[in-house]
């Protein structure tokens, strides 16, 4: 056998292995609301401190921060946390709690500067000053159900020790945002749906529920306060204490509006850092979840089959693309007419991401740049509420 024999057979496997993992993530993300929802059995309601961690005006930041005061929950407070009370987003928070005044709420200035995220610093007042144990930490750009804080309390058993949510991209305004949308929707959120079909929960912060007491007894902001991902890290301290991190049967909407294309790849940048540091089996394996490498392959088995590389190739991206439409359709994910481009930019700035991400611990956190191996600090700091 010679060694382009050689290179096509194994070009030709991980084509079989790449379309077979597609059309199981692509199952398994339709599947996943009712796989998950029948392992959620808890029925009570305990009262619940909600952590608002605010620093930049996101999209629709006044819908998607007002919902989580708007929750269809008997026992809850509202904690705004920043770092400067003086920002827009903060006085924007004013507003926004002074229209539900039965809502008990409070904003903390958090003045901590020990752990490698901006945004540890910004958890550490409220989470520590939380009036209760329960805690739903939510993202400023993420948009709650009425009663989404119910359902995502139902997988919250004995043996849980952190509930997350997939994200899904909505409220799309501009190309930047379909490819953003395009990367999380696609590869991204049909890997945790698999996970999640298949029992695994990981760590995703765009929400998160968990109990304060665990969280103080699997480590606190020790656990986490040395990386850039601190979701991933608290979901591996629950499982050094026994608890199990899930995703809820609920993904939750989070809107995007006009993006810029450099933001998007910084963004797509830290990320893949932090699975490259913290994940690097995931991270070996992102490109299996990608068209382009796929279509490469395909190009390279062809002639085992009798096919113009080409013609193979040009099938594959047509399939990839077709199927992945036929989810978003399913799922009611925003479309857009020029989606076949969103499609390609897509591809290209994944595989760029994933090549990058190789050669760099610089990332770029609410427009400051961060080293995402730079060790924590000590000790946080007093806080004040402002």
């Amino acid at each position: 056998m010679t060694a382009l024999t050689l290179l096509a057979w194994v070009a030709g496997v991980y084509w079989l292995i790449a379309m077979a993992l597609l059309f199981a993530s692509v199952a398994a993300t339709i599947a996943q609301p009712w796989i998950a929802a029948r392992r959620a059995i808890r029925r009570d309601r305990p009262p619940v401190s909600i952590i608002l961690p605010v620093k930049l005006l996101e999209a629709e930041f006044d819908r998607t921060q007002e919902s989580a005061l708007t929750q269809n929950y008997g026992n809850f407070d509202v904690t705004v946390s920043t770092t400067d009370l003086s920002a827009p987003a903060v006085q924007r928070m004013r507003a926004i709690l002074a229209r539900h005044p039965d809502v008990p709420s409070r904003i903390l200035l958090s003045t901590a500067k020990f752990a490698v995220s901006p945004k540890v610093d910004n958890l550490y007042a409220p989470f520590m000053q939380a009036a209760h144990d329960v805690i739903l930490m939510k993202d400023a750009n993420v948009l709650l159900e009425p009663d989404a804080l119910e359902q995502h309390m139902r997988h919250l058993t004995d043996d849980v020790g952190l509930v997350c949510a997939i994200p899904y991209c909505a409220g799309l305004d501009n190309f930047a945002a379909h490819v953003e949308a395009a990367i999380i929707n696609g590869p991204h959120a049909r890997m945790l749906f698999l996970a999640s079909a298949l029992g695994q929960g990981h760590g995703v912060g765009k929400i998160m529920l968990f109990r304060r007491s665990d969280f103080l007894r699997a480590g606190g902001f020790d656990a986490i306060s040395h990386t850039v991902g601190e979701d991933n890290a608290l979901a591996k301290a629950m499982r050094r204490i026994g608890k199990r991190p899930v995703f809820s049967h609920r993904s939750v909407q989070q809107e995007l509006g006009a993006r810029d294309f450099a933001d998007v790849y910084q963004r797509q940048l830290r990320w893949s850092v932090i699975r490259r540091n913290d994940e690097l089996v995931s991270f070996l394996a992102e490109p299996i979840c990608q068209a382009l490498p796929a279509v490469m392959a395909s190009a390279l088995a062809a002639p085992l089959v009798g096919l113009d590389p080409a013609v193979a190739a040009s099938a594959t991206l047509f399939l990839w693309f077709v199927v992945e439409t036929l989810l978003y359709m399913a799922k009611g994910w925003q479309l857009s007419w020029v989606a076949p481009a969103v499609f390609v930019v897509r591809e290209a700035a994944m595989l760029a991401v994933w090549l990058n991400a190789w050669v760099t611990d610089r990332v770029v956190w609410a427009k400051n740049s961060v080293n995402a191996r730079a060790g924590a600090r000590p000790a946080p700091v007093p806080h004040e509420e402002g």
